[in-house]
C-alpha cells in the first residue's frame, strides 16, 4: 500500500518530546538583602567617624578673662604750674598743680603731701577734689617750713606722694615735678630758712 502523503510525524521509540524551560528565577531579593547590607555598613562608618572625630577633637580653651582696668596713676598726670607771688600768708612757698585726667571715669584727688617732715602741706581746695572724665583740674599747693634746722633746701629732685582713687581702686603715687619746680622750691625754702638761722638756732658747730 503505498504512503504517499506526508502526515504528522510521530515521535519514534525512546525518543520524548522537549520540555520547555523553566522560567527564569527573579534576583530581587538578592539585590534588596546587598542593598540594605550595604546602607548598614555606610551608617556604621559614619558613627564610626562621628564617634572618632568627637573623641580627638581638642577642648575648647575657656574665654580669657578681661584686662583689669588701668590704676588711676597711669590715668592722670601732674604738670607743675607757676609759684605763687606773693606766697599766702605763713606759707613758705606756694604753686598751682595742674591736674589732667584721660580716665573715661573721674577721679579723685584723696590727698597730697611730701615726704619731709620738716615741711607741712596744705591743699586748695581741700581734699577730696574729682577730675572728671578728660577733664583738667587746677589745684594751689602751700608748703610751710615747720623745721627750718631739718629743711633740705637743695633735694634734686623733689616729689610730691599723691592718693588717687576711682571708681574701682585706690592708690597711691609719687609725682616728680621736674627741674623748675626743684630750683623754685629751694629758693624758697632758703628765704624761708636762711643759714644764719640756722646756726642762731643750734648755737656755734
Amino acid at each position: 500500500m503505498d504512503m504517499n502523503g506526508i502526515g504528522p510525524v510521530e515521535p519514534g521509540e525512546g525518543t520524548a518530546e522537549s520540555a520547555p524551560p523553566p522560567p527564569a528565577r527573579t534576583r530581587a531579593p538578592a539585590f534588596r538583602h546587598r542593598r540594605t547590607a550595604l546602607a548598614a555598613a555606610t551608617a556604621a562608618a559614619v558613627c564610626a567617624t562621628a564617634g572618632y572625630l568627637l573623641a580627638t577633637r581638642p577642648e575648647r580653651a575657656p574665654a580669657p578673662e578681661p584686662a583689669p582696668p588701668p590704676a588711676p596713676s597711669q590715668q592722670v598726670s601732674f604738670t607743675y604750674g607757676e609759684p605763687a607771688d606773693p606766697a599766702p600768708a605763713g606759707s613758705a612757698f606756694a604753686f598751682t598743680v595742674r591736674v589732667r585726667s584721660s580716665s573715661p571715669k573721674p577721679v579723685t584727688i584723696e590727698r597730697i603731701d611730701q615726704p619731709s617732715r620738716a615741711l607741712r602741706v596744705t591743699v586748695r581746695p581741700q581734699p577730696p577734689v574729682t577730675v572728671v572724665a578728660g577733664g583738667v583740674r587746677e589745684v594751689l599747693v602751700e608748703i610751710l617750713a615747720a623745721d627750718c634746722v631739718h629743711v633740705a633746701r637743695n633735694a634734686g629732685l623733689p616729689f610730691l606722694e599723691v592718693t588717687l582713687s576711682n571708681e574701682i581702686r585706690k592708690e597711691a603715687h609719687s609725682y616728680i615735678l621736674g627741674d623748675r619746680y626743684a630750683r623754685d622750691l629751694s629758693a624758697a625754702l632758703t628765704r624761708a630758712c636762711p643759714e644764719d638761722r640756722d646756726q642762731r638756732a643750734t648755737g656755734p658747730s
